[in-house]
């Protein structure tokens, strides 16, 4: 019989706080079960399989890297818009690098976290990018270039690839949106010839 009081809704709440602060290599069922002072077994009563826990997990995250973006961006335009987008995404991962990593870990495992919650996530950089009169096709290109950009900074970031030297890396970080932006001004130059 399910805990009374205990919902799905509470175990995915108690998955994430744990995540956060024992990270993803530490979290375990029976670590959860601990938490919420059931046995193992009993987290069954809530969640129908171990894949329904990390799938609802990954909608979870993926919400709210984009609930962070939404808010980050409310009211800017343009290359305000795209700074504030990119200092977002990097806070996120920064203060969750936890749940950063879960989520980065199934984006090909289509049976973990449906595409549509991934889409979902890219939606506040479409928004950004929609200030830019480009094609749409080229936006799509776009949002991949920037998205390899911010997640390729914060995994070499993470994993020390920026301890070697004694340059600012909140500095370079914003070079590279500076970047991102001329390329996108580049970019609607050509689409007016």
């Amino acid at each position: 019989m399910p805990r009374k009081g205990l919902t799905k809704e509470a175990v995915i709440d108690a998955s994430i706080q744990l995540i956060q602060q024992q990270g993803n290599g530490a979290f375990s069922l029976n670590e959860l079960a601990r938490v919420l002072d059931i046995r193992p077994a009993s987290l069954y009563n809530h969640i129908e399989s171990v894949q329904e826990l990390t799938a609802a997990l990954g909608c979870r995250i993926a919400d709210m890297i984009k609930q962070a973006e939404l808010e980050a961006i409310a009211g800017k335009k343009g290359q305000d818009a795209l700074f504030a987008l990119c200092d977002a995404y990097r806070s996120f991962a920064r203060r969750h690098i936890g749940l950063y990593k879960v989520l980065m870990g199934m984006q090909k495992d289509k049976s973990a976290c449906t595409p549509e919650a991934f889409r979902e996530m890219t939606m506040p950089i479409m928004q950004v990018l929609s200030d830019y009169d480009i094609t749409p096709h080229d936006r799509m290109h776009w949002q991949r270039i920037l998205r390899a950009m911010m997640h390729g900074f914060i995994t070499h970031e993470y994993a020390g690839g920026f301890l070697s030297f004694s340059v600012d890396s909140d500095e370079t970080y914003r070079m590279a949106v500076s970047a991102m932006a001329s390329g996108l001004r580049a970019a609607e130059e050509a689409c007016k010839k």
